[in-house]
């Protein structure tokens, strides 16, 4: 009977601290080992991104802008009154933050000379591999390439040798086009299409010079692999992006961003040629990586229908747009954080 109790008891003692237990408040319980304040410090210095203090050191703007993707639309509107036949895609990303907006950012265009800078890209790779690439050259022999009409290229001289590295400028910055051609047969297709494989513009079957098969959301990536070094390496990805921002084309993005700012950019024009052996261009297309002091951003416009002349237009008036806002934001911002410390 003694046990019996004693049995009892001890179940009841239990039942009792598991009574005590599940009213007791649960702080008295478990005293947490660290306080709030603690707790809050241990967040904020482990959840955060980990350049924020970069981006304070270095002085750039990390906020994030507010939109202004109803005055590209307004603006895009008011220019398609006049001229209903005009196609326009438009994509901007702040490099800082990785925000982007676009506006028909997936509609399709023929690239023409943008092709270019695959072709320098596959060269860069190669000379990744084989530093000697520099050293080489090709003779440009007539016969193979016929006549290749050129905007403002330099005129080949038939037997001529010419250097890797020299048809590698007159291609990028001058936009030449029977230097393209001769670093092409030099490379190799197979190099090339490559590259756009790897950078998420597939040409698919089919594929002719007037075949519509890239986005300006695509195009515009290329700049920021190369802005990033995350495709070819920091040297040749620095050698790439020289050469862009030494670009002769005046036009388009060059002219609607002040004269004094870097910008890493290249144009392409699909033309056709018409009766009586006029030029009629098709599309024309920019792509500029603008270092503004503050927030580097890439642009993209890609444009078809209408005259040239308006197609030049509409590329610089958006892009004074976009280059006003980010400067205006970024200013404003300042101004209002002056004390911040």
């Amino acid at each position: 009977m003694r046990q019996s109790k004693q049995i009892i008891f001890t179940i009841f003692t239990a039942i009792l601290f598991l009574i005590i237990g599940y009213f007791i408040p649960r702080e008295i319980v478990k005293k947490p080992s660290q306080e709030p304040s603690q707790i809050a410090q241990n967040f904020s210095t482990t959840l955060l991104n980990p350049i924020l203090p970069y981006y304070e050191q270095i002085g750039l703007d990390h906020t994030e802008l507010k939109s202004f993707k109803g005055k590209i639309e307004k603006r895009i509107q008011v220019l398609k009154k006049t001229h209903k036949d005009l196609h326009v895609s438009y994509y901007f990303r702040d490099l800082n933050t990785g925000l982007w907006t676009g506006v028909n950012e997936l509609e399709t265009f023929s690239p023409a000379s943008l092709f270019k800078v695959p072709l320098m890209i596959a060269l860069f790779k190669k000379a990744e591999i084989d530093p000697k690439v520099w050293t080489m050259g090709v003779d440009y022999k007539k016969s193979e390439l016929g006549e290749v009409p050129e905007e403002s290229g330099f005129k080949k001289e038939d037997g001529k040798f010419y250097s890797i590295n020299d048809l590698l400028t007159q291609m990028i910055v001058y936009s030449d086009n029977t230097a393209s051609m001769l670093l092409l047969q030099f490379v190799g297709d197979t190099a090339v299409m490559k590259v756009i494989d790897e950078l998420n513009m597939h040409v698919g079957n089919g594929f002719h010079q007037n075949t519509n098969f890239v986005t300006v959301k695509a195009y515009a990536g290329i700049l920021r692999i190369l802005y990033n070094a995350s495709y070819l390496n920091k040297e040749m990805s620095e050698k790439a992006l020289n050469l862009l921002s030494q670009a002769k084309y005046e036009k388009g993005i060059r002219a609607g961003v002040p004269s004094h700012i870097k910008v890493a950019h290249k144009y392409g024009k699909r033309d056709e040629t018409i009766q009586g052996g006029k030029i009629h261009n098709l599309q024309l297309h920019h792509f500029g990586l603008v270092f503004h002091p503050e927030k580097p951003f890439i642009i993209g416009i890609m444009t078809s229908g209408a005259d040239v002349e308006t197609k030049l237009k509409v590329i610089k008036e958006l892009t004074e747009i976009t280059y006003k806002e980010v400067d205006k934001q970024t200013s404003d911002y300042a101004k209002t954080n002056v004390f911040a410390e």
